[in-house]
């Protein structure tokens, strides 16, 4: 866990060392892509859940739904 922090400090460091523009644009980069990512995952992932939860899909005979 050290050797995590110590890296992250690192990155840290190198971040705050740069002007705003290169901060703006290096946060961007990585922020953004893994802002879309975790969407993506809780959206399958809340999905996933809810075609088990609901229970409308059975009401019926054909399983269409109400």
């Amino acid at each position: 866990m050290d050797g995590v922090l110590a890296w992250w400090d690192g990155v840290e460091e190198w971040l705050t060392g740069l002007s705003f523009v290169p901060q703006l644009l290096v946060t961007l980069i990585v922020v953004v892509p893994l802002a879309i990512a975790v969407a993506i995952v809780l959206n399958l992932l809340v999905d996933g859940v809810m075609s088990v939860i609901d229970r409308r899909r059975f009401a019926d005979d054909d399983g269409k739904g109400l």
